[in-house]
């Protein structure tokens, strides 16, 4: 029987969500990368608000993943965060001014008396803040494998309403969100996502489909290792039959030794005759050799019939 997960609280969820955000773990693998991509290409298919976000930066190792473009390290976005580098306690004060008339904010950092002003092109702009009141995190054991996501944004986990899911495969992976779609057995986070798109709903398209199934060769080597089961096929022969394409992830060859190749220098190993052989006799030293051929030998004959 197909497997089935708690879908209800996050069908709840998503009828009420106004913003959405899918969060991987830092340094994650292609897997996880996959599953949230597919989720996140999904949600947006349908509607939703929905942002990506991962502290690490995607290597060339997922560039073939459809949406990877739209995987950003940063998911706050409400507050604007302006830094640069001073020295302690060399500040006399920071003020502001507004200008109504021309809609402008002025900031203004005085150093103290015989410091030098802050360089303008140390100055540094981010943001913060982030504001979901849904998040998935895909593919991680715990909250703090998000990284520096989760340190900068403690607060927002925290947030009074937010619906957590968590959604992994990990061994012993910790049950931290408000719903857990955790499953042990399954081979991937994609074999998951897959499953759970489908019983929501979802849209799941061929772009989404391959991201899947690309998620599922990762995990499980091209399937020859992890736990495969009847289900994770059933999982690779619906995701074919929407259009995904096998192998659209092709693992990196291994580098190159450097330096040259040595090269070996040849021996012809000595004959030895098999056990039992007759070797060729050999001439005696007395023996005479054969006589030497005529000097004519080596020229055309003419055979004629009287030589018959």
């Amino acid at each position: 029987m197909p497997k089935t997960y708690n879908i209800e609280p996050v069908k709840s969820a998503l009828a009420s969500a106004k913003a959405i955000l899918i969060l991987l773990p830092q340094n994650p693998q292609l897997d996880a990368v996959a599953a949230g991509l597919a989720l996140y290409l999904s949600l947006a298919q349908s509607g939703r608000q929905v942002n990506v976000g991962c502290a690490s930066q995607m290597t060339v190792e997922f560039n073939r993943l459809y949406g990877v473009d739209k995987i950003s390290p940063q998911i706050g976005n409400q507050n604007l965060v302006i830094s640069f580098d001073y020295p302690e306690d060399s500040l006399e004060k920071v003020a502001y001014d507004k200008d109504p008339a021309n809609q402008k904010f002025r900031l203004t950092i005085e150093p103290k008396p015989g410091q030098t002003p802050p360089d303008a092109n140390s100055v540094e702009f981010s943001y913060s803040g982030a504001s979901a009141d849904l998040i998935f995190v895909v593919g991680a054991g715990k909250l703090t494998d998000l990284g520096t996501i989760y340190q900068s944004e403690k607060a927002l986990f925290e947030k009074d309403g937010l619906t957590l899911i968590n959604l992994t495969h990990i061994d012993r992976a910790e049950s931290f969100g408000s719903v857990n779609l955790y499953d042990p057995t399954a081979a991937a986070a994609c074999e998951i996502t897959a499953a759970v798109l489908e019983n929501l709903g979802l849209p799941l398209d061929q772009d989404i489909a391959t991201n899947l199934l690309a998620g599922i060769e990762a995990a499980t080597v091209n399937f020859t290792q992890g736990k495969l089961t009847a289900d994770t096929f059933d999982t690779v022969a619906k995701l074919m039959r929407l259009g995904a394409q096998r192998g659209h992830i092709k693992p990196e060859p291994p580098a190159p030794v450097p330096g040259p190749r040595p090269v070996l220098p040849f021996t012809r190993p000595a004959f030895t005759p098999p056990s039992g052989a007759i070797a060729p006799a050999q001439p005696r030293a007395d023996q005479p050799l054969a006589d030497a051929p005529s000097p004519d030998w080596l020229k055309p004959k003419v055979l004629k019939s009287s030589d018959l």
